[in-house]
């Protein structure tokens, strides 16, 4: 009988036989055979056809089904197929039908090679319960527009997407975390003991950057492309639920602020999570009475620095509705990064304290930034107040483009230069009677933002 009940199959594309090994002959039923099918079971020879077309773009993919044995039984293989030349393939495969391979297999998801839902999801589960003091960080992938590539493409198409994204992540993971298929286009990752985001990101950037380099329309834009939601163990929150529901709600601002990039739980990004939740409330300020500019600015320095108790989130909002502006974004050059922003919405309420203004959060684009020369605008101290923008914009077309179809009357762009990715911070007024601000409101705004610059890389 063949040691460790392995075997190696040479086939052309379309799964002729053209050699076979030792181990492969001594396994199977029908040993002469001149077509890989005569051993495959029926319900699984689809997947050979579907691995087939995976190595069309991929030089390697994994897959399991069923071989008959030499005693007439089927057993389940995981085959590791290669692309040998232009025209072979050859198949490696291993019986995992013992014990513990039946437990493998019956943990594997069949189209992908990854974990199945119910496998992943026990393990991340029992790593919650078992190890409190480990680091664990769980991330959700999506691919983006998944359910248009099946209608347009096809559901064979959209399977083979779908091995290629696990590909992609089993090969950047390596042994640094595990991953499994939850949902149709839904993989979970769980990537554990890295408790620095920065070394986080890496494998997260990989992911992006080879996924979205993996289709290239003939206009260079990609047609493939994940968003990505995450969430940290006990960092956060100290149960798997919680954990699940963080990087969710995590996916979906990814999803919300334009797809295509991944975004990390930071609480003074994105909330507090209260009681386990994540407090993604509307904030609600009283309206009657401005806030004292002087004190904002003191009172921002202890938050943020002494008492570190103000989330940047808070900040911008306490900035909103003191300058009055209808707009506030913060966000990194690199536009595939998530960032976040507000607007103050028309509505507002009559409570017993007074007339209450609402603040929700919003979306925007800001292409603009990257035009050639639009950053050599900004002063020495990262600032660009644009007053005027039909005029000081008419060299920019992308930008006056932008400021004209948003109403953007006027503007201050701080450009953050110290903080991991270069970014910005803007706030617009989108009405002509807005508050005209002096010099000591620009100089409190440029403090208040190089404040924010410093919170966001130390913390």
């Amino acid at each position: 009988m063949l040691r460790e009940n392995k075997g190696t199959i040479v086939v052309n594309k379309e799964l002729e036989i053209i050699s076979t090994d030792q181990g492969y002959r001594d396994y199977v039923n029908e040993s002469d055979s001149k077509t890989v099918f005569a051993n495959i079971h029926p319900d699984d020879q689809h997947l050979l056809y579907e691995m087939v077309e995976a190595l069309d773009t991929n030089s390697t993919t994994v897959v399991c089904f069923r071989i008959c044995d030499r005693n007439g039984k089927y057993r389940w293989v995981n085959a590791e197929c290669e692309l040998s030349g232009s025209d072979y393939i050859t198949i490696a495969f291993q019986d995992i039908s013992n014990i513990d391979g039946r437990a493998r297999a019956a943990e594997q998801d069949s189209l992908t090679g990854l974990y199945n839902k119910m496998a992943i999801t026990e393990y991340v589960r029992k790593e919650c319960e078992h190890n409190k003091a480990r680091n664990i960080n769980l991330v959700i992938i999506d691919i983006d527009n998944f359910k248009q590539l099946n209608d347009t493409m096809g559901h064979a198409y959209g399977d083979k997407i779908l091995r290629e994204v696990a590909g992609i992540v089993i090969e950047v993971l390596g042994n640094d975390g595990r991953a499994g298929r939850v949902g149709g286009d839904e993989i979970m990752l769980v990537i554990e003991n890295m408790a620095e985001k920065t070394d986080l990101r890496i494998y997260l950037k990989s992911i992006r950057e080879r996924v979205e380099s993996s289709h290239i329309d003939q206009n260079g834009f990609p047609l493939v492309t994940v968003s990505m939601g995450i969430g940290t163990f006990p960092t956060y929150v100290d149960n798997f639920e919680g954990l699940y529901s963080l990087a969710e709600r995590m996916l979906q601002r990814a999803k919300s602020r334009g797809k295509n990039r991944y975004v990390i739980y930071n609480p003074d990004i994105h909330g507090a999570i209260i009681a386990g939740e994540l407090d993604e409330s509307l904030m609600e300020l009283s309206g009657d009475k401005s806030l004292d500019k002087k004190k904002l600015v003191l009172d921002s320095l202890d938050g943020l620095f002494c008492t570190m108790n103000e989330a940047i989130t808070s900040l911008i909002k306490k900035i909103s509705v003191t300058y009055c502006f209808e707009q506030v974004y913060v966000f990194y050059k690199d536009l595939g990064k998530s960032f976040y922003g507000y607007k103050r919405t028309g509505e507002s309420s009559e409570t017993s304290t007074g007339k209450v203004l609402r603040i929700v959060d919003n979306v925007s684009e800001f292409i603009y930034v990257t035009e050639p020369g639009f950053e050599s605008r900004f002063d020495a101290y990262g600032v660009l107040i644009v007053d005027n923008p039909d005029e000081q914009l008419k060299e920019s077309r992308g930008a006056r483009r932008f400021f004209t179809e948003n109403g953007i009357t006027w503007a201050f762009l701080y450009k953050m230069q110290s903080v991991p990715y270069d970014g910005f911070i803007v706030f617009y007024y989108t009405s002509d009677n807005h508050p005209k601000l002096t010099d000591q409101d620009i100089n409190n705004l440029t403090y208040l933002c190089r404040m924010m610059e410093i919170a966001i890389k130390i913390r």
